[in-house]
């Protein structure tokens, strides 16, 4: 008789554990009371609203608070340099292409982290205020018209009083890269006046990336105890990776429609004026730099990112490969983009490699939008309207 209690033991603990939830790849293992050498499997401790703080945690560690610094470092220096340069009577080429590659590093900088719309930036309109763009309006192009007419002092203060396209980077780009050799920076005839307002923009540039790194830092705003906890503008963690993969999915329609098929157009040599960064030719950089973030935002910088959510916590490895790859296939297109995008739109060889691109970020976007929202759970808010 005394053996009946010893039987019923292990069923007593497989009925008490099943109700405790199903096992995972997570589940820890301790020995049975009675017999030690006999397993018994305990319910997993991790919940998926745990592994997203994980990926919340180091995607902020590791992209989101390292893009914002190297940010603000390089509108900095940028900001120094426009001063530097202007204050000089006469600078030879050398020197213009070196304020011209000092843009090119805050435009690089900023395209790594142009996808995340959550937070600071969004804050009284400095992701506009930053970079306008697309312009189909020619805001820039009139606001940077009107700051070189006024005869009022341009400074940094009158600059952020100023309409949103005179404000940022593509302003910049219009000071710096201009068309015509008499408006050039190097012989224009109204140089003072243009490096006035250089300084101005290039010192506005400076303070809104300032202000939004310093609202990111914990010792600063704290902007990223409410990401990587789900508090203050999300309702969990769950609802604020949600948020981000909304801004990822936007970013890979921004990215295939108004940087790609819009300047592609329908037929050579396409129309390169409207697209991004069409006076500095950084268009192609600025895709590759949008493109290989996307490995990033997977991978959270190499940290616990999607693919150990899929495969160690939800036991879905072909989903993760299906990811891996779409996103592999898309970084391989755009690095294969070379030269002007002028000459990729009007060539058939260049065509065609943009039309790959575009193809592989649809792909990406139909496994996002469909395998892995159904395996993670998560809702996503971006509704695409462009019928492809």
């Amino acid at each position: 008789m005394r053996l009946l209690p010893r039987l019923l033991l292990p069923v007593i603990l497989s009925v008490t554990l099943a109700a405790c939830g199903g096992g995972s790849d997570t589940a820890e293992v301790i020995p049975d009371p009675i017999d030690p050498t006999t397993p018994v499997p305990t319910a997993p401790t991790n919940t998926i609203e745990n592994e997203f703080g994980l990926w919340l945690t180091d995607l902020a560690n590791n992209h989101v608070l390292p893009s914002y610094q190297n940010l603000q470092e390089s509108a900095l220096i940028l900001s120094s340099k426009s001063t530097d340069f202007c204050v000089k009577q006469t600078n030879s080429n050398d020197e213009l292409v070196a304020l011209q590659q000092s843009w090119r590093q805050v435009m690089s900088s900023w395209q790594t982290i142009q996808w995340l719309k959550v937070g600071p930036i969004v804050k009284s309109n400095r992701i506009f205020r930053l970079h306008y763009w697309p312009d189909s309006k020619d805001s820039v192009g009139r606001g940077v018209t009107n700051l070189l007419a006024t005869s009022e002092v341009v400074n940094e203060t009158f600059i952020a009083t100023q309409s949103v396209g005179s404000q940022g980077l593509p302003a910049l780009e219009q000071l710096l890269f201009t068309e015509a050799s008499q408006n050039s920076l190097l012989n224009a005839s109204d140089k003072d006046k243009r490096c006035e307002v250089l300084i101005a923009i290039s010192a506005n540039v400076a303070t809104v990336t300032t202000e939004v790194n310093n609202e990111w830092q914990i010792a600063g705003g704290n902007y990223y105890a409410q990401l990587t906890g789900g508090t203050g503008d999300f309702s969990s963690k769950k609802d604020a990776v949600e948020e981000l993969v909304t801004n990822w999915l936007e970013q890979i329609e921004r990215v295939k429609d108004e940087k790609m098929l819009v300047p592609l157009s329908v037929s050579s040599p396409g129309i390169p004026s409207i697209a991004e960064h069409a006076l500095s030719e950084a268009t192609v950089v600025s895709i590759q730099k949008n493109i290989n973030t996307f490995s990033v935002i997977y991978s959270a910088g190499s940290g616990h990112g999607f693919d150990n959510i899929l495969i160690d916590h939800l036991g879905q490895q072909n989903i993760a490969t299906e990811m891996l790859s779409s996103i592999d296939g898309a970084i391989t297109s755009a690095d294969a983009l070379a030269g002007s995008y002028e000459t990729l739109l009007k060539t058939a060889d260049g065509r065609a490699q943009i039309t790959a691109t575009i193809d592989s970020l649809r792909a990406i976007r139909d496994v996002l939008t469909v395998d892995f929202v159904q395996a993670t759970d998560i809702n996503i808010g971006f509704n695409s309207n462009d019928g492809d």
